[in-house]
């Protein structure tokens, strides 16, 4: 079973009391929530457990205004990432139970009975956790002003990923699920982007050799497995990993890009230079000035293309095919060209270091 912490919590708040973050803060008894999320890891089936959350919430009145609302909100999350859902009607019956549960006059076992019969079994999705990563990264300030140490300041950054790189995250936090690590490092960063594998960065990656399968034999050789897996329902990053995100923010700022991608990801690992990431890539023979070098070079080669399309539709005034049409035809042929002369030149390179293993001139 999966269970909330108080990011997931904050997030629903936020969300129906239509709040920014430092509201949503302010608006919340902490100290009680701590208290009921306590409570509900002594629990041992979903029922119980949503049966106890529910309680709990309600009569500490965690939430100023709308705290009927906002908590079952609250619930409504916590099944749904335990695979499930929770049948709202009749919305009388539920009223009921909000009033007897507020004036103490209904057993743990009744309210488990009732939450038992409406619970429904459904699936949980990537967008699911990508809105969990996103909240987290908007609220850790606000946890740490309560308290908290020092955490990093990524504000709204979160929104201007890309899919791809948004992508990358989910899969980072997938990955420090299979290794049951309850922190997402810069290793499990690099493990997204190489089961990503569509963006440039991993495509960098695979044609240097790095592998997800090497790099993720060699996390369980430096950090090992963990013993039990994150209990919540979305994974922390670790300080390292949220300042190789900083790195990309400001890698992307730096050329001038609106939105962050996988290259970025990429970039800003590189720019970390110690974590564990850094260690499997130096230990996989991928050197940082080489996969930096690939990227900056594409980068070049994708630039060049558009400037030389921008100028030939500049001169073409007498085609009646619209222009922006035609540009988006012209880029997508340009890209799978460059993309087929870098996969060809990274062949050709490794088949000249295969000749001269064996001590022969490739160039004989």
């Amino acid at each position: 079973m999966r269970f909330l912490d108080p990011y997931d919590v904050l997030a629903v708040a936020a969300r129906v009391l239509r709040c920014d973050s430092a509201d949503a803060v302010r608006r919340t008894d902490l100290d009680a929530v701590d208290r009921v999320l306590a409570d509900l890891r002594r629990t041992d089936t979903l029922a119980e457990a949503a049966a106890v959350l529910l309680s709990g919430l309600i009569r500490a009145r965690a939430f100023d205004g709308a705290n009927r609302v906002v908590t079952v909100a609250v619930v409504l999350q916590f099944v749904a990432v335990n695979r499930a859902d929770l049948r709202l009607e009749p919305v009388d019956e539920w009223d009921d139970l909000l009033d007897r549960l507020r004036a103490g006059q209904v057993t743990p076992a009744e309210v488990a009975g009732f939450v038992g019969a409406r619970l429904m079994p459904e699936r949980v999705t990537a967008e699911d956790l990508q809105e969990h990563l996103r909240t987290e990264l908007r609220l850790e300030d606000e946890i740490a002003a309560r308290g908290g140490g020092e955490l990093w300041r990524g504000g709204g950054m979160f929104d201007k990923f890309t899919d791809g790189a948004r992508q990358v995250v989910v899969l980072a936090q997938e990955q420090a699920r299979i290794l049951q690590h309850n922190f997402i490092g810069t290793e499990h960063l690099l493990l997204g982007l190489l089961e990503e594998g569509q963006g440039r960065a991993g495509k960098v990656l695979h044609g240097l050799g790095v592998t997800g399968p090497a790099v993720r034999e060699l996390v369980v050789e430096i950090i090992g497995r963990g013993a039990q897996g994150p209990s919540g329902t979305t994974v922390p990053f670790t300080p390292r990993a949220k300042s190789v995100l900083d790195h990309a923010y400001r890698e992307a700022r730096e050329l001038g890009d609106d939105s962050l991608d996988t290259e970025h990801l990429l970039l800003g690992l590189l720019r970390d230079g110690e974590g564990v990431a850094s260690q499997i890539l130096t230990r996989l023979g991928a050197e940082r000035e080489e996969i930096r070098a690939k990227v900056v070079g594409w980068r070049g080669r994708r630039q060049r293309a558009e400037s030389a399309v921008a100028d030939y539709l500049a001169d073409d005034t007498a085609s009646t095919w619209p222009t922006f049409g035609r540009r988006h035809h012209l880029l997508h042929e340009l890209n799978a060209v460059l993309d087929e002369n870098e996969r060809l030149h990274e062949q050709v390179a490794k088949l000249r270091a295969l000749l001269r293993s064996n001590d022969i001139d490739p160039d004989s």
